[in-house]
């Protein structure tokens, strides 16, 4: 009798063993989405040098979740006529409003400002896949974003002048926002 049941329990784990990736391949699991921080939700960029101020408006949220999934702000506001100057020194600021649109609690991992080369189009800098001139950044730690998103820069005083696409970047836990304007340097 106990040669049986060993060939019994034999059987049922070698049959248990070739079944097994065969159910597993049949389970099939979504991966969840996140919806990206509304456009409401996200303060407006402000860029200061002596001679202007401009301010405008995040193009794209993205949420890394189990799935990313991008958004992008066809009607962003934009900064019009937007020049630097090679000559001064500039800063970044967000603008909050009111309701701390901020939020006290909300803590970027790095904010950093680049420029990019007017002809790459807005959805090549939502990914990441192009050559960028760093202007600053800064490496949060536990910072909340109206802080961390608060420093000067300045342009290479070799860098030549043309049109550039000038990018702010903000990069979370697990979100990205991406604030993108075109810019005469002189």
């Amino acid at each position: 009798m106990p040669v049986t049941i060993n060939i019994i329990l034999l059987i049922i784990g070698t049959l248990l063993l070739v079944l097994n990736p065969i159910i597993l391949q049949s389970i099939h699991v979504n991966a969840i989405k996140f919806d990206p921080v509304g456009f409401d939700k996200i303060p407006k960029v402000l860029i200061n040098s002596n001679s202007a101020e401009y301010k405008f408006g995040a193009d794209y949220s993205l949420d890394f979740g189990d799935e990313t999934v991008i958004i992008n702000d066809t009607n962003a506001e934009n900064a019009k006529n937007m020049t630097l100057l090679t000559n001064e020194t500039q800063s970044l600021q967000i603008e909050c409003d009111s309701n701390d649109m901020c939020g006290t609690n909300l803590a970027p991992n790095m904010v950093k400002i680049y420029l990019v080369d007017s002809t790459i189009q807005d959805k090549q800098i939502s990914e990441n896949s192009i050559p960028i001139l760093e202007l600053g950044s800064n490496d949060c730690g536990t910072k909340p974003l109206k802080v961390c998103a608060n420093f000067n820069f300045s342009m290479p005083h070799d860098i030549m002048n043309q049109d550039y696409k000038i990018v702010v970047d903000m990069s979370f836990d697990e979100a990205q926002w991406i604030f993108i304007n075109p810019v005469k340097i002189l």
